[in-house]
């Protein structure tokens, strides 16, 4: 009797841990519970899109060519795609370069005053280099024809030890005499430079990830908001109005009545205002209301001066060939400073514009009144 009890003991205690075997395992990995849904997407931030032209993405050493060797491959540490092009100044040697004549001519869709040239630049120690060398771009397939440079003394001084991010402005650069690069048909790229002394150890640099990009452009520089009255003059009173403004707070308006033909905005600023561009970079732009511009007689002139009044220094635009693109209600306007008129005291410095003028006239004095308005003066980029 007291084996039988055994016996069913030991059979329960069997059983027992079979169905414990039998039920399955809880993973807390496979508990989707507690997970978070993920953040919405943002649609508020535009994303940024990369519009730049790749020169070399220095993925291959085909082409290169660099002092003291062959180039090598580095694929541990590189800045962009599967690797960079390496290169020492062995113990004993102080110069080193890098060449890269292209298969084929690449279009860099900028210009000389719209580009920037960009590139990953690795130094071991830049205490050891000379402040000399430079960076050159050409279209000849040559260092010293058709190209633009860069001065290596320029740099030097900016660069860090490590890899550094180089944003090499065209505007910043020496053009060859020539007439500089051909833009549309970029071939060739050489970088050279020295160790101030012989270099005691091995010294690498590496490249990387070379483009061209095009320059944000440059801010807007405000002439006038056209929010106050103050240096203001028109016929007849000055008016600000503070409902449907293209802009802050406010617009200069003014009527040409049944009766009357003629109507002019003037502006005069105390400090000069430097725009920041040139005559191949600038415009003048600002906003014109005209309630009906059927009434508009095809006459009349929009000036910016630098004299602080109108027809000396001045640089203009006629009216006429702007009134077939008007339509009734706000018009934005945009003038380029290389298709002004100018004076033939050399036109407006763009660096010091106190004075602006518009004026205008209806075909004749009996008409319905017509109410017009400026805003927002301002010089942008092209």
């Amino acid at each position: 009797m007291k084996f039988i009890k055994t016996t069913m003991v030991c059979a329960i205690l069997i059983a027992g841990l079979i169905i414990v075997g039998c039920q399955k395992e809880k993973y807390v990995s496979r508990d989707t519970s507690g997970l978070k849904p993920p953040p919405p997407v943002d649609t508020t931030t535009p994303p940024v899109i990369d519009t730049s032209v790749v020169i070399d993405n220095c993925d291959k050493t085909d082409g290169w060519q660099v002092a003291g060797g062959d180039p090598v491959l580095a694929t541990t540490g590189k800045k962009e795609g599967t690797g960079y092009i390496q290169a020492t100044i062995k113990t004993g040697q102080d110069f080193m370069q890098f060449i890269k004549t292209l298969p084929a001519p690449v279009n860099t869709k900028v210009s000389l005053s719209t580009g920037e040239l960009k590139l990953w630049f690795y130094v071991q120690d830049v205490s050891l280099l000379k402040v000399d060398g430079q960076i050159q771009f050409s279209s000849a397939a040559d260092p010293d024809k058709k190209r633009i440079g860069w001065g290596m003394d320029k740099i030097i001084p900016t660069l860090t030890n490590g890899w550094n991010h180089l944003e090499l402005k065209f505007t910043d650069g020496y053009v060859s005499g020539d007439g500089g690069p051909d833009l549309t048909a970029m071939n060739f790229i050489k970088i050279f430079f020295w160790t101030a002394a012989k270099a005691a150890t091995d010294q690498n640099f590496g490249i990387d990830d070379i483009r061209v990009a095009a320059l944000p452009p440059p801010p807007p520089v405000v002439f006038d908001a056209c929010d106050s009255k103050d240096g203001w003059q028109t016929v007849g009173d000055v008016n600000i109005t503070t409902t449907g403004q293209k802009e802050g707070a406010g617009y200069i308006k003014n009527t040409i009545a049944n009766g009357g033909d003629f109507m002019q905005y003037i502006k005069d600023v105390a400090a000069p205002i430097n725009t920041t561009f040139t005559a191949s970079t600038g415009r003048f732009q600002f906003w014109w209301y005209v309630s009906d511009v059927s009434l508009l007689k095809a006459d009349g002139s929009i000036e910016i001066t630098s004299s602080g009044k109108s027809d000396f220094n001045e640089s203009a635009w006629d009216v006429a060939p702007l009134i077939p693109s008007l339509k009734n209600g706000w018009n934005l306007v945009t003038l380029d400073f290389d298709k002004a008129i100018k004076t033939g005291d050399g036109g407006a410095d763009y660096t010091a514009i106190n004075h602006f003028r518009i004026f205008f006239f209806t075909s004749g004095k009996d008409h319905a009144d017509l109410i017009t308005g400026i805003d927002d003066l301002k010089f942008i980029s092209k």
